[in-house]
């Protein structure tokens, strides 16, 4: 009997490492931003921001059953409900993988003090020592992950390294006095990276970790257009450019998610290990999951069209709405 209990202690000790070993990066070294974080947003009841007690419950039993560590919704920048496992809280520091998106709202912070001036110049107005292909791609193009040839990791590199010639800061400094301070967030724990490019440089499109509730900053940034507590970070046309289809038909924004099959029209980010920031414009909800790869059965909509459903100013979709009968033959 005791060597069965110290097998399931070691197997659930093996899990537990797991699981930790998905918030932990290995490659790199640590390059910590230490700031003073502000006081967390307002809490509002369920029932005071029109949001139904019962379907919190509903997507938080969901969220629960499929290796969630944190479900926090929020609307009209308060906090509506917190949920949280595994002793995981509002303040934990945990990596998410939703870095890239910082690139691209960096680049929309200097658009306001006119460092750059349109995302159709070719980088190598930026970066005068960037080579063929790099050179001739625009800003556009990397944002909207134009050329299939170019990663992720590379276009947030790129990107990363215009950003740091305009400003003349490293990418880290641009991310902690351009985002995270205005946002009131605590500290940035970057990795260097690998770039050829940016030699010692922090990695711009992963392992970034940060406290899990200053993400609801950043929805709460992308569902204002740029304007966070009064306070324009950007020009509301270039937030807005990040909540639509980069293209007609296109399933991303700049480093969004703007496709999927939901209540209402969604914008949201996929993390690593199954990370989710849903953002609703219409409701003005933002909804965020933290917590390890989901199991078998996780539907993607689940937990954001409970709340849908349950948020006071929704309304079904009327059958044929939103078609445009241009589109069509006449009969």
């Amino acid at each position: 009997m005791r060597r069965l209990q110290l097998g399931m202690t070691a197997l659930a000790l093996a899990l537990m490492g797991l699981f930790l070993l998905r918030f932990v990066d290995h490659g790199g070294k640590p390059v910590t931003v230490p700031l003073t974080p502000q006081p967390a947003p307002p809490h509002l009841s369920p029932g005071e921001a029109g949001v139904d007690p019962a379907v919190l419950e509903a997507a938080a039993a969901f969220a629960g059953a499929h290796d969630s560590r944190a479900l926090i919704v929020g609307r009209n920048g308060h906090i509506v409900f917190e949920k949280y496992w595994g002793g995981t809280h509002f303040d934990s520091v945990v990596e998410t993988g939703f870095d890239p998106v910082l690139v691209a709202l960096a680049v929309g912070t200097t658009f306001s003090d006119r460092l750059i001036h349109s995302l159709d110049e070719p980088l190598a107005d930026y970066v005068s020592d960037l080579g063929e292909p790099q050179k001739s791609y625009t800003l556009r193009e990397l944002l909207a992950r134009d050329h299939a040839d170019v990663s992720v990791r590379e276009a947030t590199d790129l990107l990363a390294l215009a950003l740091e010639r305009v400003t003349r800061q490293p990418y880290q400094s641009v991310v902690a006095q351009r985002l995270w301070v205005p946002l009131g967030g605590g500290d940035l724990e970057f990795r260097t990276g690998k770039s050829k490019l940016r030699s010692g440089g922090v990695d711009a499109g992963c392992c970034l970790r940060a406290r899990i509730g200053d993400w609801m900053h950043v929805g709460e940034l992308l569902l204002n257009h740029g304007i966070y507590e009064g306070n324009e970070l950007m020009p509301p046309h270039f937030a807005e450019l990040m909540m639509r289809p980069a293209h007609q038909d296109s399933p991303r924004g700049y480093f969004t998610r703007v496709d999927g099959s939901f209540a209402d029209q969604v914008v949201w980010l996929e993390g690593s290990n199954g990370q989710r920031l849903w953002i609703v414009p219409a409701l003005r909800l933002t909804v965020l999951r933290v917590g390890a790869a989901p199991s078998k059965g996780w539907d993607e909509a689940m937990i954001p069209d409970s709340i849908i459903r349950g948020t006071s100013g929704w309304h079904p979709p009327v059958p044929g709405q939103g078609v445009d009968p241009n589109k069509f033959a006449p009969h």
